[in-house]
């Protein structure tokens, strides 16, 4: 069990993030608070929002077109990517009651060609991954979303969750299945990686904390690694 200082590790959501403490987290878990400089944010999220939008009706994707034709974007920030939440069809619930609020859809892959800059950002991912054969996984959040407390499908994907964070931050919480006592939470704000590992991917439920009365949307892009199938 941690002691009750390390028992929450908080840090305000603002854009100091480099300030975020990361003593006495468990091994197993590591976070990289500004991995991604503001352009590569940019150029990630633009690429994830555009394949999440393939998703979207016919009907809704005109609708988006129609907006964007009348608004030009200045994109002074990360959050100004995103279209009003009125043009998203956010899901209200998960089919296994974990995740609200969001749209979802897995990867089979990057438009590379079309989003130059990507190339890059996808090879500097890559040099986190513990091992080569993954499965990635985009999860975009309206500003009321929500990811409750839950352990990773066992069977689904193997012994490591890489997540990259764009757009509005959020708290992380981490909370060990057998040990209430014995949890933690992380900052995620634009930008960051973070890595849970053997025994956190196992033995932590984690959450992603509802937000305050500033909350906007946010994109993840989650990669697993896939499970080995005994021969």
């Amino acid at each position: 069990m941690f002691s009750a200082s390390h028992r929450r590790l908080y840090a305000p959501l603002s854009r100091k993030i480099h300030s975020l403490r990361t003593a006495g987290l468990p091994e197993g878990f590591k976070i990289f608070p500004e991995f991604l400089s503001i352009p590569e944010q940019r150029i990630l999220l633009y690429a994830a929002l555009t394949k999440l939008d393939s998703t979207e009706t016919r009907q809704a994707r005109k609708q988006q077109r129609n907006f964007l034709a009348n608004h030009p974007q200045e994109h002074r920030t990360i959050e100004d990517i995103f279209l009003p939440d009125a043009y998203y069809n956010f899901q209200e619930g998960h089919y296994d009651g974990v995740i609200r609020h969001y749209r979802e859809m897995h990867l089979t892959s990057w438009s590379e060609d079309h989003n130059p800059g990507l190339s890059l950002i996808l090879a500097r991912l890559q040099g986190l991954y513990p091992t080569p054969n993954i499965q990635t996984h985009l999860l975009h959040l309206s500003p009321e979303g929500e990811i409750l407390g839950h352990v990773d499908n066992i069977e689904a994907s193997g012994s490591w969750i890489l997540g990259v964070s764009l757009g509005a931050g959020r708290i992380l919480r981490m909370e060990s299945t057998s040990d209430p006592e014995d949890s933690f939470e992380v900052l995620l704000g634009s930008g960051s990686v973070y890595l849970q590992m053997d025994r956190v991917r196992y033995e932590y439920k984690h959450s992603v904390l509802k937000a305050g009365i500033k909350a906007g949307q946010r994109v993840s892009v989650m990669v697993r690694d896939r499970k080995e199938v005994p021969r």
